[in-house]
């Protein structure tokens, strides 16, 4: 099916909407789950100055891919669908059932999917192939393919299929949000978002693959791969901090965008937006920090969830202090996202700026070992989301896991070294505000 597809693909860049359409509907004659060639089709017909019938093959899209489990490809074949028909009722009800499907319920199962329209627009039988029509014949027939029912791949109704994030909102919020939704389709080396601009907006990967890289020391160095159903960009939306990495399309992919303004336009009219949105990115936060910080790897991988779920999350805003020196320090500080920086008075009654901590490092720790006052005060230079484990609880975690002393240990002899060649001479007695070093 790819071949006709692909074939429609080069009519649809020369322009050609009705040799498009006709390759795109055979395809889906052929094989009736290539929503891809429907999603396509709809365009053509959109563009042919056919809307109706562009958003009745969007809706057969979008219930075929919901009957899969395909949500996220399910919204945005209806993201597609509603600038052309924004008061499309069918189409909020499918959204609605996506949502349903996704929802958390008790037990965490799904309810069943909803069934399928009973009748089948489309019987199987076309005597002729769809590439030989042309005009109002072409259009009739293979709005008759087009919009018939994909029947196959029944969705578990045990199974609760992920939807991160949008299964979180009410369902009006669900559907609004769908509504501000950018949708782009992207070749392959296209940027999704690129390192150290933007930063105002969340990323959905619906379908196809992106690579994830920074530059380090002058060169793209690749950090992983993305799937469909992938989300990123949460963390520098929330901190208002530019992305720390480049991600690019790996071929054809497809994806949502949903903007800061988007969010902000949402949360007045729905106000459990706001905390929903900050649940959901402690979760992912607490995830990445769980899987990338050296304070969690000599803790049983099995273990690290439990641990950190005693900490406390907090967010501080530019400027903020979470250490001040020459206060007692309280709490292990760990940073989420954002950044903080470590500043000292010197004797003249200027600041030192010694370091800064960025995510997965930490601050704090050896006034916690040696019961010591701050010696440095660490702020937030942006928007900055941390954890806080207070002395009680980072006493208790000390005597379960002996082998996180040795590294605070190791960690203190080392800022210890490092402050006090930065201050020479003067006497240093705690290192709170150095950069981790893995």
């Amino acid at each position: 099916m790819s071949g006709l597809r692909e074939l429609g693909l080069d009519f649809v860049a020369e322009g050609n909407w009705e040799k498009a359409l006709a390759c795109f509907a055979e395809s889906v004659r052929r094989q009736a789950n290539d929503h891809r060639s429907r999603m396509l089709a709809a365009r053509c017909y959109a563009k042919l100055g056919e809307n109706e019938r562009a958003v009745t093959v969007l809706h057969a899209c979008a219930e075929g891919l919901l009957r899969r489990d395909y949500l996220l490809s399910g919204i945005a074949a209806c993201r597609q669908a509603l600038p052309l028909a924004p008061r499309e009722k069918r189409i909020r009800e499918t959204l609605a059932r996506i949502h349903a499907r996704a929802a958390r319920i008790v037990g965490g199962k799904a309810s069943v999917p909803p069934p399928l329209p009973p009748e089948s627009l489309y019987d199987g039988q076309v005597t002729s192939d769809l590439m030989t029509l042309t005009g109002s014949e072409l259009s009739d027939t293979a709005i008759s393919v087009l919009a018939s029912p994909d029947t196959g791949g029944q969705a578990d109704p045990e199974a609760r299929p992920p939807l991160p994030l949008f299964a979180e909102l009410e369902r009006d919020a669900f559907v609004e949000l769908v509504e501000l939704l950018e949708y782009r389709e992207l070749q392959d080396g296209d940027a999704i978002c690129t390192e150290g601009e933007g930063g105002d907006r969340i990323y959905v990967l619906v379908a196809g693959k992106a690579e994830v890289s920074r530059r380090v020391e002058g060169q793209e160095k690749r950090l992983a791969f993305l799937g469909g159903g992938s989300i990123f960009g949460e963390m520098s939306l929330l901190t208002g901090s530019p992305p720390t990495s480049t991600v690019r399309a790996v071929g054809d992919a497809d994806v949502l965008e949903i903007e800061r303004k988007d969010l902000n336009e949402l949360a007045r009219n729905y106000p459990s937006v706001p905390q929903v949105l900050a649940t959901f990115a402690q979760t992912r936060m607490a995830r990445n920090i769980i899987a990338t910080s050296p304070l969690f790897t000599p803790v049983p991988e099995a273990e690290r969830s439990d641990l950190l779920s005693r900490f406390t999350f907090r967010g501080l805003q530019p400027g903020e202090k979470i250490i001040k020196e020459g206060e007692p320090v309280n709490a292990l500080v760990l940073v989420l996202a954002g950044e903080v920086v470590v500043q000292k008075e010197d004797p003249g009654g200027g600041v030192v700026s010694l370091g800064v901590l960025r995510e997965g490092e930490v601050a704090g720790e050896i006034a916690l070992l040696k019961g010591l006052r701050a010696t440095a005060t660490v702020a937030a230079t942006r928007k900055t989301a941390v954890a806080t484990l207070d002395r009680a609880a980072f006493e208790g975690l000390l005597k379960q896991h002996p082998g996180l002393r040795d590294y605070l240990d190791g960690l203190s002899d080392r800022r210890l070294k490092q402050i006090g060649e930065a201050m020479r001479p003067i006497e240093v007695l705690d290192a709170d505000e150095l950069v981790v070093e893995s």
